[in-house]
């Protein structure tokens, strides 16, 4: 229960008793001049009586002695008027019980009224004849008591009601500064590191709201320049110095990792150009210059491609790569001619003019395909440019067979029936502490059974699933079948991961039914991890962003898979600071015998750890890696050494 719920629920609890007491206190004073009332109305009454009952007791006339009571009592103002002896023997009276009408039965039991007796001596001369009492009758006090008494109680209870409301406004604005504490203190938990703009007039707040901006600063000056270690050495290691594009090396892992990656694509093209003449131009007007010229030739190449691009590296030389996934034949032609129109205007406006010409050859390629293969056309594309005469472009591949229209029609056929009939396996691969052995979590992946019931791998139809948009719907069938084998509990996994696509994280409907499943589960929420590419999380860092804290909020966990390849990694890191992150597999086997793969490596953990994130290395298959990796520091690992896949 937060703070000023507290404050609100505890003053809310005085009050009420304030005006209770209120309440209380006005319905016994009005008791107690009704009571006075009673008293002094039968007194008058009983005073006033003795002087027109003295003549008739005196003449011992009862019969008009009954007349002059009768004539007041039946107003119905009195209990009882009587004439009493001097012995105290009735002599004559008229009596009634009491009445009470028009209120609660349990209202008059607790506020009951006295009604005390007026009396009155009778005398004629000096000589006593007895005397008069009168009781009032008490169903008008009781009824004036009521009344009075419910008037007060709604009076009282808007005034408690306008109470409450200015007291919640005022709470809100007293503690303002505690919910931006508040706020930044769980924004420290989930490794975002704000400041407090608005600083609090009071001298206790405000000295918290200080020392927290001053903490919130000091760890983000860390981080960032931990994030800026990381990035120089993953610069060093894998971005061309000169163009600031990715070299050759990070272009080989990238492509690779690009073509095994389970979240897949349907096709794409890599577009490769050449600088011809520049080794002349350097000669003639400075390797300067012609570096330059490099720089300028890159920029010009992200203007044209932008965010298309998924991978834009310089091969070595003036040989440039560039790649593009699930891009059509017409929007690759557009970009190839942009970026042909692009290249014209910086040679146009330089004196590289007369020496320095351009070949683009561009490749298409499908899913499936080996990476030397797309290379080897891209390569062709290039040379066959290049003979073709000065600023040409060569386009081949792209009248590739499709798995064609049948045959991608067939996967959408397999795909759908595959969704409908709930044909899935799921399979679970254990990710291992290397420290101590003891087993993390499961990575569950799913496997789609055919109608011949044979095992389809993810790589295979994740491609087709991606092009036909049922990545929502097969996101949705593994963590409906993760969750049913963690209920189960039969099979001992604890503790399980899944990964969503891209797609997903950008569907609102799904990020519904997500929120629904972990509302559900509750704390065994905590069980359950969920994991993204670093491409997904470039891709949209929005839904990303959003993905992420609805993750937190319900206590389960966040990863980032295929990690430290893209230019953007330290920032990804730093902008979505998960529980832990897998290594990209072509980072990882790279360790053993490259030191700016390693030193890309210790950059990733010291800014882990100071996020307090956990790495764990994919694709480890033999002893000598997992040696590597324990004198690296690396926490965890995951690959065929520990487990292949195994049915869950």
């Amino acid at each position: 229960m937060t703070l000023r719920r507290q404050l609100f629920i505890g003053l809310s609890i005085v009050f009420l008793f304030i005006c209770g007491s209120l309440l209380l206190v006005t319905v016994h004073a009005t008791r107690d001049y009704l009571e006075q009332q009673l008293a002094s109305h039968a007194q008058d009454t009983a005073t006033a009586l003795t002087r027109v009952l003295a003549e008739a007791m005196a003449k011992d006339d009862r019969v008009l002695a009954e007349t002059q009571i009768a004539a007041v009592f039946d107003r119905g103002y009195f209990q009882q008027i009587a004439v009493l002896s001097t012995g105290g023997a009735r002599l004559v009276g008229r009596e009634l019980p009491p009445r009470i009408e028009g209120v609660p039965l349990w209202f008059a039991k607790l506020f009951s009224l006295k009604t005390p007796v007026g009396e009155a001596f009778l005398t004629a001369g000096w000589r006593q004849m007895g005397k008069v009492i009168v009781t009032s009758q008490p169903t008008f006090a009781y009824q004036h008591l009521w009344k009075s008494t419910t008037a007060m109680f709604w009076w009282i209870f808007g005034i408690y009601l306008l109470t409450l409301l200015a007291t919640r406004i005022l709470l809100r604005l007293i503690l303002e500064p505690l919910l931006s504490i508040e706020r930044t203190a769980l924004a420290i938990g989930q490794k975002r590191f704000e400041q407090i703009e608005a600083i609090p007039k009071a001298r206790e707040l405000q000295s918290v709201v200080v020392a927290m901006n001053d903490l919130s600063r000091r760890v983000a000056s860390i981080l960032d320049e931990e994030t800026a270690r990381a990035d120089q050495y993953r610069k060093e290691a894998y971005e061309d110095e000169v163009t600031h594009l990715d070299n050759r090396r990070s272009f080989y892992l990238r492509l690779n990792q690009v073509l095994a990656a389970d979240y897949g694509f349907a096709g794409g093209v890599l577009i490769m150009v050449q600088l011809d003449g520049l080794e002349q131009y350097n000669t003639e007007y400075s390797y300067t210059r012609g570096n330059s010229l490099l720089a300028v030739m890159a920029q010009a190449a992200r203007e044209a491609l932008g965010e298309r691009a998924v991978i834009m590296a310089r091969m070595g030389g003036s040989t440039f790569a560039f790649l593009c996934l699930d891009i059509e034949k017409a929007q690759c032609e557009t970009l190839y001619q942009e970026l042909q129109a692009r290249m014209d205007a910086v040679l146009l406006h330089s004196e590289a003019f007369h020496h320095v010409f351009y070949s683009i050859g561009v490749a298409y390629f499908h899913h499936g395909e080996p990476h030397s293969q797309i290379l080897g056309r891209a390569d062709l594309a290039m040379e066959t440019a290049r003979q073709s005469g000065q600023n040409a472009v060569k386009v081949l591949g792209d009248d590739l067979p499709e798995s064609a229209s049948m045959g991608s029609f067939s996967w959408r056929m397999i795909i759908q029936s595959a969704l409908e009939e709930d044909r899935w396996v799921l399979l679970g691969q254990p990710v291992v502490n290397l420290n101590d052995h003891s087993v993390l979590h499961h990575e569950m992946v799913a496997r789609l059974v055919d109608a011949q019931d044979n095992l389809i791998p993810a790589a295979h139809f994740l491609p087709m699933a991606q092009r036909h948009n049922f990545m929502v719907q097969i996101d949705r069938a593994l963590i409906t079948l993760t969750l049913s084998r963690l209920a189960d509990g039969q099979n001992g996994i604890r503790q399980v991961a899944v990964n969503v696509s891209a797609q997903g994280i950008g569907d609102d409907a799904f990020l519904d039914w997500l929120e629904a499943r972990l509302r559900q589960l509750g704390p065994q929420a905590a069980r359950i991890a969920f994991e993204l590419t670093e491409f997904a999380c470039t891709r949209d860092k929005e839904a990303t962003r959003r993905f992420m804290s609805l993750v937190h909020e319900y206590g389960a966990q966040f990863g980032i898979d295929q990690f430290g390849l893209d230019p953007q990694s330290p920032n990804v890191l730093r902008q979505f600071p998960p529980n832990y992150l897998k290594l990209d597999g072509g980072l990882v086997r790279e360790l053993p015998h490259n030191e700016d793969s390693r030193l890309v490596l210790k950059s990733i953990l010291h800014l882990a750890r100071s996020l307090g994130a956990l790495v764990i290395a994919q694709h480890v298959e033999d002893e000598a890696l997992v040696a590597t990796l324990r004198e690296n520091q690396v926490d965890a690992a995951q690959g065929y050494h520990f487990g292949k896949p195994e049915r869950i």
